[in-house]
């Protein structure tokens, strides 16, 4: 799995920087701009990621001449000539499917990374983000004993005292 701490200069990732997004099964990406495409990076594996092309194994020797040393090209982002006046294309590509599958989207900033994208795709900038935090379920267990207590003093002792203090009250003015 290749995680991602650093983030190219872009619309999508800009508000990613601190955050970590992972993605499972990555392929790295070789790209080159066309006539008609312009190819902006978004980000890389790190420093000590290694490509293979020997996936029938689970060993992998770091010294093949064969395998590719990183940092590896893992997602871009681009725009199109449609041909159209004022009309451009865009396109994302990340070189794994998985990061955004139900299992893997609410890894640390998977979801934002793939909002961030769609609201680019949509040319919809303004909604770009980082999005709050779900709130955590913090239920409480109490046993039987403890919740009768709670019924008790907040059903009968406490409109007891609100009820004695204002005879008390009353009391003291008559």
């Amino acid at each position: 799995m290749a995680l991602v701490t650093t983030y190219d200069a872009h619309a999508i990732v800009n508000d990613l920087k601190g955050r970590v997004t992972g993605f499972p099964l990555a392929r790295s990406l070789d790209t080159k701009n066309g006539d008609k495409t312009r190819i902006q990076k978004l980000f890389s594996s790190s420093d000590s990621s290694l490509a293979t092309t020997k996936l029938n194994t689970p060993e992998i020797d770091p010294n093949d001449p064969k395998n590719s040393k990183g940092p590896l090209l893992i997602a871009i982002a681009g725009t199109y000539n449609t041909g159209k006046e004022n009309s451009q294309g865009r396109f994302v590509v990340v070189g794994s499917s998985s990061w955004a599958a139900n299992s893997f989207i609410g890894f640390n900033g998977n979801r934002d990374l793939a909002l961030n994208a769609a609201n680019w795709l949509a040319s919809d900038e303004d909604l770009i983000s980082i999005r709050p935090k779900e709130p955590e379920d913090r239920r409480i267990t109490l046993t039987k004993a403890q919740m009768n207590w709670i019924r008790i003093t907040s059903q009968f002792l406490l409109p007891l005292l609100v009820v004695l203090g204002g005879v008390r009250v009353w009391w003291r003015r008559r």
